[in-house]
């Protein structure tokens, strides 16, 4: 009878932990998050100096729209030509890590929307990744490490590298 009731907590801890550590398991924020709409916008950046002032312009700017149904729109423009455009579907495994990036590592919470950009940086490349997630809208724009002043949180890169790799393995 002591053994039985030292038995009883084991296997009440194990029916709890074991959906948490397995695969697929306690996956509940991904589930949870029902519309979802990414626009990431990529340019490469050159700074102009002409004496007194000076312009910043985009050399290459690439913009990619997922809606919900991961319906994407992908827009190439490139400076003095004629920009491309190309429609494609991500698919449903793709999303879900999009999604688990977004919802699981703590984007919508990233309190730093804008990152500062050194002084001598002349070409730059620049990301803007605007979220809608359930109506809570979050914009973060940053610069690669090399032209930031500001520490770019890792979250960051990884989102920009995952979302380039889509738009390759599409186009």
């Amino acid at each position: 009878m002591l053994i039985g009731f030292a038995v009883i907590p084991i296997i009440i801890a194990l029916v709890i932990a074991i959906p948490k550590i397995s695969p697929g398991g306690d996956q509940t924020s991904v589930v949870t998050a029902s519309f979802i709409r990414i626009e990431f916008i990529k340019e490469d950046m050159k700074r102009l100096s002409y004496g007194v002032t000076e312009r910043t312009g985009a050399l290459k700017s690439e913009s990619l729209i997922i809606d919900e149904k991961g319906q994407a729109f992908y827009d190439v423009k490139v400076e003095g030509e004629k920009g491309s455009q190309t429609r494609f579907q991500v698919n449903s495994q793709d999303m879900k890590r999009l999604k688990a990036l977004i919802t699981d590592t703590g984007f919508m919470q990233i309190p730093k929307s804008e990152f500062t950009i050194k002084d001598d940086a002349s070409e730059f490349v620049r990301y803007t990744l605007k979220v809608n997630l359930d109506n809570q809208m979050k914009t973060v724009q940053w610069v690669e490490e090399s032209a930031s002043e500001d520490f770019v949180p890792p979250l960051l890169t990884m989102l920009s590298d995952n979302i380039t790799e889509i738009v390759k393995n599409h186009i």
